[in-house]
């Protein structure tokens, strides 16, 4: 059965510095299709995916072909294939870094510069803590140095914890680097830990940079300045300085995704939340600016984990959305560290009347 959801938008009304601004009007109804098998845990593993995919995905397309980047454990792959089927290959992927104190380093979310063709891949990097269990996370950025497209350097961090590794009392879990571009700008969403303040934790922060400025210094194999959101300005250095709570009441966040969906003119998130102990569903959320986030609506009720959601569009840039759009993402009944034992790769076809 396909369910409706209506009324996904509904209007909001958010404080900024220049006064109250009235968020928009409730968006069109939408329908979320039937969980779709995309590979079950052992079509996954015949191709070497056993841990596939451990966070957000990146797409590029060629024609018919897709390529979906994503973690495969602690380190990056690129799998090939068509919308349809998109696991048929796998190629392992290199970022090459002199950071010797990530245990774990892949991605991700990525960016083609329309001028030079080069790729830029988004990473999640971890600091294992005597065990992988208990790590502290880093999200960073890479350039490609290959004509394959398997190839990359790290350009460093763009977005660490106010709370330093040092100063975490417990895993500090960033997520993946999902982003989008408004006005000229990567606009890089996280979670953020305090070192004092409330509340100590932000369940959904951002930081950016320009766009221009993050491919000028890519190319010269630098990274550029990436301020977060705070207090109602980009104020903070992205790596350790403060955010703020973007979702009005910081409710829960396990991970998440976005897009610019150009039908309704707004972003659109998709996120993983606990709703019980052993069970997480998928949320979706919307926003004028980027910035103000309306409520969120779930949009699909499993019996398991639904988990590390990937929209993937069917425009040219498979990062904006239309119309219609898939959310990829892993299915377990087992759940957090057990996941992997019985994930399937899963999506869902959001459709817009």
């Amino acid at each position: 059965m396909r369910v409706a959801i209506q009324n996904v938008l509904l209007a909001m009304a958010a404080m900024t510095l220049s006064g109250v601004v009235a968020y928009s009007a409730e968006a069109p109804a939408f329908i979320v299709g039937e969980r779709e098998v995309v590979a079950t845990k052992e079509q996954r593993e015949a191709l070497g995916l056993k841990w596939f995919i451990d966070g957000n995905g990146g797409v590029l397309t060629h024609g018919d072909e897709v390529r979906l980047y994503g973690a495969n454990g602690r380190e990056p792959v690129r799998v090939t294939g068509t919308l349809g089927n998109p696991l048929q290959r796998m190629d392992r992927v290199s970022i090459a870094t002199g950071n010797t104190d990530f245990q774990y380093l892949a991605g991700g979310p990525l960016f083609r510069d329309p001028t030079s063709g080069r790729i830029f891949l988004f990473y999640h990097a971890e600091i294992h803590r005597g065990t992988y269990k208990n790590f502290y996370s880093v999200l960073g950025l890479s350039i490609q140095t290959d004509e394959q497209g398997l190839a990359f350097k790290d350009l460093g961090p763009i977005f660490t914890a106010n709370a330093s590794n040092e100063q975490a009392e417990s895993s500090v879990e960033i997520c993946g680097s999902p982003y989008v571009i408004k006005d000229g700008f990567f606009y890089v969403y996280a979670r953020d830990v305090m070192t004092d303040g409330n509340p100590r934790q932000s369940n959904l922060s951002v930081a950016r940079a320009k766009v221009a400025e993050v491919v000028s210094a890519g190319m010269e194999g630098k990274g550029a300045k990436w301020t977060k959101y705070y207090n109602g300005a980009f104020s903070e250095p992205a790596v350790g300085g403060k955010s703020s709570p973007l979702e009005r009441g910081n409710p829960g966040t396990r991970w998440m995704d976005v897009s610019y969906n150009a039908a309704l003119g707004k972003f659109v998130m998709v996120v993983a939340a606990n709703t019980f102990p052993q069970n997480v569903d998928l949320f979706v959320t919307c926003s004028e600016d980027g910035i103000h986030w309306v409520d969120r609506r779930k949009l699909a009720a499993e019996k398991g984990e639904a988990f590390y959601p990937s929209i993937i569009g069917f425009l040219e840039d498979p990062r904006r959305t239309g119309n219609e759009f898939y959310v990829y993402y892993t299915f377990s009944p087992k759940g957090g560290w057990e996941r992997w034992r019985d994930a399937a790769i899963v999506r869902r076809k959001i459709t817009f009347n």
